[in-house]
C-alpha cells in the first residue's frame, strides 16, 4: 500500500504514457452553458395570478347564485300574491252573494209578516202596472214634446207668412206713380211752378 501512494516529484511532472489505461486520464470539464433570459413572469407570480382569477370567478359565481336565488324567491312570492288575490276575489264574491241572500231573506220576511200583502201574484201585477204606467208616461211626454215642436213650427210659418204681404205692399207703394205724375220732367217742373203761383195768389188775395 505504501508503494502505491508514494509519488516522487518527477513522477508527477512526467508525461503519461500511451500504455496507461483510459480510466486513469482526467476528464476535461465542460464549459457551462449561458442561462436563458426569462421571457415571462416567474412561476410564483403566475400561480398567484391564477389563484386570484380563480377566486374572483368563484366570487362572481356565488353572487350569481345569490341573485338567482333571490329571483326565484321573488317569482314564488309573485305566485303567492296571485293566489292571495284570487282568494280575496272569491271571498268578495261569496260575501256579495251572501249579502244579497240576507237582503232577499229580510225582504221576504217583511212581506210575509205584512198584513196587507196579497201574495206574489199581486206583486207581479203591481210591477207590470207600474212598468206600463211608466211607459205611458214616457209616450205622453214624447207626444207633448212633438206637439210643442209642431206648434212652434206653425207659429214660425205664420209669422213668415204675415211678414211677406206687408213687404210686398210696401214695395208696391214705393213703385206706384202719383196721379199727376207725367213722364216728361219739364211738365213736372211746370206743374210745380203753377201750384206755387196759385198759392202766392191766394196769399195775396187773403
Amino acid at each position: 500500500m505504501a508503494d502505491d501512494t508514494e509519488y516522487t516529484e518527477s513522477d508527477i511532472w512526467a508525461s503519461p504514457s500511451h500504455d496507461a489505461p483510459l480510466a486513469a486520464r482526467p476528464k476535461t470539464p465542460k464549459t457551462p452553458k449561458t442561462p436563458k433570459t426569462p421571457t415571462g413572469p416567474p412561476a410564483s407570480e403566475t400561480v398567484s395570478r391564477d389563484d386570484l382569477l380563480r377566486r374572483e370567478l368563484e366570487g362572481v359565481r356565488s353572487v350569481n347564485e345569490g341573485i338567482e336565488g333571490l329571483l326565484g324567491t321573488l317569482n314564488r312570492a309573485g305566485g303567492n300574491m296571485q293566489v292571495v288575490a284570487k282568494t280575496v276575489a272569491n271571498a268578495s264574491t261569496l260575501l256579495n252573494t251572501w249579502t244579497r241572500i240576507l237582503s232577499q231573506t229580510e225582504h221576504n220576511q217583511r212581506l210575509i209578516l205584512h198584513p196587507g200583502w196579497k201574495g206574489v201574484t199581486q206583486d207581479l201585477a203591481e210591477q207590470e202596472a207600474e212598468a206600463l204606467e211608466k211607459q205611458r208616461a214616457a209616450e205622453r211626454k214624447a207626444a207633448e214634446e212633438e206637439q210643442r215642436r209642431e206648434e212652434l213650427r206653425r207659429r214660425r210659418e205664420e209669422e213668415e207668412t204675415a211678414r211677406r204681404p206687408s213687404a210686398r205692399t210696401t214695395y208696391i207703394k214705393l213703385i206706384k206713380k202719383p196721379r199727376n205724375f207725367r213722364d216728361r220732367p219739364w211738365d213736372t217742373v211746370n206743374a210745380r211752378s203753377h201750384t206755387g203761383d196759385k198759392m202766392k195768389d191766394g196769399l195775396c188775395c187773403s
